[in-house]
């Protein structure tokens, strides 16, 4: 590939509490009639995004169809996020660490992901080809789920990122670069995208996760590091990460070679006081900015094409030679 590629992902999710996702805690997803407002700004660029819906979504009927539409019209892809404390069945095990679908006995994962398909393909009448699990909690179990229920894509994978203290996964080893699994099905692994850059060479990874393990200091020594250039830790989202650490991020990587460039962030950040990146309306008109700056960048000083996911997994076999 000879030309990079930028790709929007948005969690759809329902509004719940970051804080404590547990089964049976009050939720609604009322809000997500605004998506209306973000559609116009895609559409300026062209640009048509991966929406991961959330079973809760699939449950209201107003939603389902604004989404329908706008696949329907060619505006959108739609995949799935599996939140597993909001889909069925429940345990009624109220305990924030199965909001990690790899802490969940495997037949109940298996169960919570086939009820899910099921409501996928009622509401919009296909498969969901493109998955994520919530709060990135792969097990050891998902892959052979995702090649029976034939998706094509997986984005469950946050890079040099460690949920440990929450008994989460622990992705401290993986970079954001695109890989291929599968035993017998061949399914695209796309991260998210999410690096450390700086002048630290092959140790900056290395420094970053060694002050991230020292707790209040280490936030201290993370800083320092951050603010030297030596290792610097950025997601490619305009939650938590303003325009010029973004195209920090974007740089490094397309030096390196990486031509995916995957753009994420959550639904709940489109209406004020859903998430901790939007609190307010003022923290709603700095999304926008830094949305629209980091998409202008993309196309303009990166010269990026912006594609649908599910395009993807074509591009890289086409760039390899794959049949």
């Amino acid at each position: 590939m000879t030309q990079p590629v930028a790709t929007i992902m948005i969690d759809t999710e329902e509004d719940f509490d970051w804080d404590l996702p547990v089964e049976g805690t009050s939720q609604s997803t009322s809000y997500l009639s605004h998506v209306s407002e973000l559609q116009t700004i895609l559409a300026a660029h062209n640009i048509a995004p991966t929406y991961l819906v959330t079973y809760p979504v699939l449950q209201n009927p107003t939603i389902v169809s604004i989404f329908r539409r706008l696949n329907e019209t060619g505006r959108c892809t739609l995949g799935l996020q599996l939140h597993t404390w909001v889909t069925p069945p429940f345990s009624g095990a109220a305990e924030s660490r199965n909001s990690f679908s790899g802490n969940l006995a495997p037949d109940i994962e298996a169960e919570k992901l086939a009820c899910q398909v099921a409501k996928f393909i009622d509401c919009f009448g296909m498969k969901p080809r493109i998955f994520r699990a919530g709060r990135y909690g792969l097990s050891t179990h998902t892959a052979a789920l995702l090649e029976k229920f034939e998706f094509d894509i997986d984005t469950s994978i946050a890079p040099r990122t460690s949920m440990i203290d929450e008994d989460g996964p622990d992705y401290s080893d993986y970079d954001c670069s695109p890989f291929w699994f599968g035993k017998h099905r061949e399914i695209l692994e796309l991260p998210l995208c999410r690096s450390i850059v700086g002048w630290g060479g092959a140790k900056k990874a290395a420094l970053y996760h060694a002050s991230n393990r020292l707790g209040l200091k280490g936030s201290r020594i993370a800083g320092l590091l951050a603010g030297s250039g030596l290792a610097e830790r950025i997601t490619l989202s305009p939650e938590g990460n303003d325009l010029n650490a973004m195209r920090r991020l974007v740089r490094s990587l397309i030096r390196r070679g990486q031509m995916i460039l995957p753009l994420s962030f959550h639904s709940s950040s489109l209406w004020p006081g859903r998430n901790p990146y939007v609190r307010d309306r003022a923290d709603l008109h700095w999304f926008y900015d830094r949305l629209s700056a980091i998409l202008c960048a993309l196309s303009d000083e990166f010269n990026c094409r912006f594609v649908s996911a599910q395009e993807i997994p074509a591009l890289l076999r086409g760039s390899a030679g794959r049949p």
